[in-house]
């Protein structure tokens, strides 16, 4: 917030939508985590049924668009990466949950879990989406050191490795995933020696990002002063050959988040977005600890996931490409930071818990 308004200020600027994204983090985010924390945690933790209902319906909406050509899903609606993304986000909550006994029926639970986490990612696959698979090695790794038990770090890189490549080769079993990745670097090869201004996704982001950066070092303290004015900005490069005149007229935004908040609030933005990432992950990075009870340790493995997802998303992708996805994760990362705090001396113990 204070970033937005020194941006504001700076350059004689007054962008509501801007003001609004810095309030739902500094404002939101202490009312939602007040509300949460005075909620009894057990009854805070059957919040994974959301995901688990949001998982089945993301599915069905991805299989639904995708038959019967097997066709990638885009929609006007949300871009096809985002909600990869996010679905993807919703299968390790569900996956991490089964530390989580929420019912008397603990088998059947687990079953339910385990089989929603499967079709949902899945779903995932078919939506093809690049960014994703990016991500999946730390969330597998945070996976294993929480259902795992491993008391040497070789065996648990061995498992972790061997996991991630069985996750790979399912996802190669789609055709359509390999053209697009294969398809990936013959674009990067492209743009980067032949044509810099071709019109493919790949080249599209790297001509956005050279053009951020341009407006970075033009702009570095105080950036633009509003998300508005990076369309203007852009079009002004079609002249230097920085972007084409397509990519200028059909992109108004970086397609990457520390971009995105540096052309527009100057570094001290790129220092706030680190910090909305850094500092809540290294307090659920502290929470992780086999010294904390397992309830604990779950939604501090979320949280992990929910920080480094959206740190390692936000490369590639505009994650706050929108109000509610800001929304969501200020949700989430209140939510998940009241799980972490113990309600009672009951739920805490120095020694830990094995769980259930």
């Amino acid at each position: 917030m204070v970033a937005v308004v020194l941006s504001q200020l700076a350059n004689d600027a007054v962008h509501g939508p801007s003001l609004e994204r810095g309030a739902r983090f500094a404002i939101a985010f202490p009312i939602l985590l007040g509300a949460f924390l005075a909620i009894d945690r057990k009854m805070l933790r059957q919040s994974v049924w959301g995901f688990i209902l949001a998982g089945w319906a993301s599915a069905s909406i991805v299989i639904w668009l995708v038959l019967p050509k097997f066709q990638r899903p885009n929609t006007p609606e949300y871009n096809a990466v985002g909600y990869g993304n996010l679905m993807l986000l919703a299968v390790v909550f569900i996956v991490y949950s089964i530390r989580w006994q929420l019912t008397r029926y603990p088998r059947a639970e687990r079953a339910l879990k385990v089989l929603t986490g499967v079709i949902v990612f899945g779903a995932f696959i078919l939506t093809e989406t690049r960014t994703g698979w990016m991500a999946l090695p730390i969330f597998f790794a945070i996976g294993l050191l929480l259902l795992g038990k491993f008391r040497h770090p070789i065996k648990l890189a061995m498992v972790a490795v061997l996991g991630v490549a069985a996750l790979v080769a399912l996802g190669s079993t789609s055709q359509a995933l390999r053209e697009r990745v294969d398809q990936g670097f013959e674009e990067v090869r492209e743009c980067t020696t032949t044509n810099r201004i071709a019109e493919t996704s790949v080249c599209i982001r790297l001509q956005l990002w050279r053009a951020s950066v341009d407006m970075v070092e033009k702009h570095p303290w105080f950036g633009l002063g509003a998300t508005n004015r990076f369309p203007d900005e852009l079009q002004a490069r079609v002249a230097e050959g920085i972007v084409a005149p397509f990519v200028a007229a059909d992109f108004g935004e970086p397609h990457n988040d520390m971009l995105y908040m540096l052309t527009s609030f100057g570094l001290l933005g790129g220092v706030a977005l680190l910090a909305v990432y850094a500092v809540p992950a290294v307090a659920f990075a502290k929470r992780f600890h086999n010294r904390y009870p397992t309830e604990i340790r779950v939604a501090a493995a979320m949280g992990l996931a929910l920080t480094l997802g959206f740190t390692i998303f936000g490369l590639t992708e505009l994650m706050y490409r929108g109000m509610r996805t800001i929304s969501l994760y200020v949700a989430l990362l209140a939510w998940l930071t009241a799980l972490c705090t113990p309600g009672t001396k009951g739920e805490f113990s120095e020694d830990g818990d094995s769980g259930r």
